[in-house]
């Protein structure tokens, strides 16, 4: 779907642009053309190349399965990767790729799937056009990449709750579950920290590098991006660290477990082993044996094995062995 929105100075906000009025707006450094393609079809991805004459190269990083977040400067605009973050209903880890082509006075967005940002950046321009496109195409590209940014916390919030969860769960009886959800979590975390790496570089090199599409009034705006993306990968580091200690707290009480379980079963084993050697010696066929004869020779032997494993017990309490 292509929506687009053209603001000129001292006219309504256009939210049914034709092509024609596109290729207009491109010639007038006072108007700002936006132009959205969510999911587009292979018409609609054609211009691209019609109405704006992008690279080839761009255009292969937009319809390519996965890019890596980065800017790349093709003189007559920026073009910058990007990912935003997300949770599925069935609470789990999702990305969505967006491509953004920064130009003098026109953005162009380029997503296969819905994006949050995108929705609320075009909620924000319709609500107030004058506040959100008067200022040129390198702050309304701000407004996209800030809310796509902020918009990262959610996630990080709803992944600090679960490793509060598995920590609790850790010495009370975890399921049975439990390492494979750790596992899955550090998985996560780890993709984490691969989007979120090369996200803040790539803002970082629109805060460092002079460019004629970003005013060098405007670079301390893309400088708080940097600042908060800083902090989130931050944070990702730091839930990484929890996950690599839940893990070996983990490992550590399951052998702890086992080693109450080998303690418990060599104490039983040791204590019934001589009741075994008894009653092996009372079972065994010989014709002349003491106490065969005798009345009270089961009672006897019953009381032997109960009487040594008792002062075997006796024995590994004084030597602190249980």
């Amino acid at each position: 779907m292509l929506t687009a929105f053209l603001y000129e100075k001292g006219k309504p906000l256009n939210t049914n642009v034709s092509r024609a009025e596109m290729l207009s707006a491109l010639k007038h450094k006072e108007a700002l053309l936006w132009v959205d393609l969510d999911n587009p079809t292979e018409f609609e991805s054609e211009s691209l190349v019609e109405i704006f004459n992008f690279h080839p190269l761009a255009i292969e990083d937009c319809t390519s399965e996965y890019s890596e977040p980065k800017v790349d400067d093709y003189d007559e605009y920026l073009f910058i990767v990007a990912r935003a973050i997300l949770m599925t209903p069935q609470d789990q880890l999702s990305t969505v790729e967006l491509d953004v082509f920064l130009g003098k006075n026109y953005v162009v967005t380029y997503h296969k799937s819905p994006i949050r940002s995108i929705d609320q950046t075009r909620e924000a321009i319709q609500k107030k056009p004058d506040l959100h496109m008067s200022q040129g195409s390198d702050l309304l590209f701000h407004a996209i990449l800030d809310h796509l940014v902020d918009n990262c916390m959610p996630v990080l919030n709803r992944y600090d709750h679960k490793i509060d969860m598995l920590e609790e769960q850790i010495f009370n009886n975890p399921p049975d579950n439990y390492l494979s959800t750790v596992m899955q979590i550090k998985n996560d975390i780890f993709h984490l920290r691969r989007i979120l790496a090369p996200l803040r570089d790539a803002v970082y090199y629109l805060t460092r590098n002079a460019s004629e599409f970003i005013n060098t009034e405007k670079i301390i705006y893309y400088r708080d991006i940097h600042d908060h993306l800083c902090r989130i990968h931050g944070m990702a580091e730091g839930y990484h660290e929890s996950l690599q200690s839940i893990l070996q707290a983990y490992f550590s009480y399951s052998s702890h477990k086992l080693n109450e379980v080998v303690k418990r079963m060599t104490v039983l084993a040791t204590l019934t082993m001589p009741m075994v050697i008894v009653a092996s010696i009372y079972g065994m066929n010989f014709k002349h044996m003491p106490e065969l004869n005798w009345p009270y020779g089961y009672h006897f032997s019953i009381a032997l094995m109960i009487a040594i494993a008792v002062v075997m017990l006796i024995w590994m309490k004084i030597k602190k062995w249980i």
